[in-house]
């Protein structure tokens, strides 16, 4: 028999119990199957990561804290239940939409419930969600990185009207969780700031400029500040490393310090389609083991400064008609940057190929190994 403390994870605190010859997992409050499931004085995204550790056990029988047994399924279906929970709440905030849009919008499918609707989120559920994902307690939820900490963080900033954040989170987790580096990730614009910045070793965003918070005709507003701006730069500058992927050069601010540092800019994409991956130098660490391949996504077709990058990657039309760059490196000041153009997509983000060159990307970044 084995007994797993998880603390901090689910209101008070609680233990699951493991029977690893029987495969029989008894796991209290982590897992309610039926009645309402009061979220809190919880961390969801380590609710989340604590089931998914749980699904590696490999126990075919779950006994839950509250409600009726069954198989691996309630695991699942617990996890899916918190998973979509966070991903529709994530993304009003993403949109910059205020707080009164989720109680109209955040409908969890009945097929994620048990004893529907009983016990789908309420009200309470859906303001705690929103309150963990916003400033202050986003990006690190009560858990700030330390000086002590061995471990290598990252701030992740992702998802806007265009990209949900679901499929996003998906396939960057995927990412660092092979490179060892352990992920803040937030949806709230407004935790990007030089203080976050100095607690992390790499930045990522995966978004573009525009806030879209759809109150009226004339809402929409570019939210990078001017103090924000200075921030990136100086962080990179001085020694961070910067992640900049997909539409992360699209709708910021014209002339700004944030584009000049990334050195590129977005000047539009074609319609989703499958175009074909080229690599322009397979002797960089961020292209090592890294072969051309084709991939449903949005070819985008940003002009660079080939004077200050050096060009890794291109994309191209399947007809040949349109070439264009489709990933960078360069060492701004003591810092790294890398920019990947694709990843609109699931497929893309999931990709074999494309995986390996965020993983590639994240180590060059860091200066782990190269």
């Amino acid at each position: 028999m084995r007994l797993i403390p998880f603390d901090g994870v689910v209101r008070g605190g609680g233990a699951v119990v493991v029977l690893p010859t029987q495969k029989v997992l008894f796991a209290g409050p982590f897992v309610v199957n039926g009645p309402w499931t009061r979220l809190a004085a919880s961390d969801t995204h380590r609710w989340v990561e604590t089931l998914r550790q749980l699904e590696k056990a490999g126990a075919t029988h779950i006994i839950p804290g509250f409600g009726s047994w069954g198989g691996a399924e309630i695991l699942a279906r617990q996890k899916r239940y918190l998973v979509e929970l966070r991903r529709q709440v994530g993304w009003v905030i993403a949109q910059g939409r205020p707080y009164e849009h989720l109680q109209g919008e955040v409908r969890v499918p009945s097929d994620y419930l048990v004893w529907a609707p009983y016990d789908a989120p309420r009200p309470e559920d859906i303001e705690y969600v929103y309150q963990e994902m916003t400033v202050p307690a986003a990006p690190f939820h009560g858990r700030i990185p330390q000086k002590s900490d061995p471990r290598t963080h990252a701030l992740v900033l992702y998802a806007d009207l265009p990209h949900e954040p679901g499929y996003i989170l998906e396939g960057l987790r995927l990412a660092f969780e092979a490179t060892g580096v352990t992920a803040h990730f937030t949806v709230d614009v407004k935790a990007l700031s030089a203080v976050n910045l100095s607690k992390v070793g790499l930045l990522v965003i995966l978004r573009d400029g525009l806030q879209r918070p759809k109150t009226g005709k004339k809402s929409q507003y570019i939210w990078m500040t001017p103090e924000q701006q200075q921030a990136i730069v100086k962080y990179v500058h001085g020694g961070g490393a910067f992640l900049n992927l997909h539409n992360s050069m699209g709708l910021y601010p014209d002339k700004g310090g944030y584009l000049e540092l990334v050195g590129g800019r977005y000047i539009g994409h074609g319609p989703l389609e499958r175009f074909r991956v080229e690599v322009v130098d397979r002797k960089h660490p961020v292209t090592r083991g890294v072969s051309d391949f084709s991939v449903a996504d949005e070819q985008h077709t940003p002009p660079y400064d080939n004077q200050k990058v050096h060009l890794l990657l291109r994309n191209r039309s399947d007809d040949g008609k349109s070439v264009a760059a489709a990933g960078w490196v360069y060492e701004p000041g003591k810092g790294r940057l890398c920019h990947l153009a694709n990843g609109h997509t699931r497929e893309s983000l999931q990709h074999p190929m494309f995986q390996l060159l965020l993983r590639n990307a994240v180590n060059w970044c860091l200066r782990n190994g190269d």
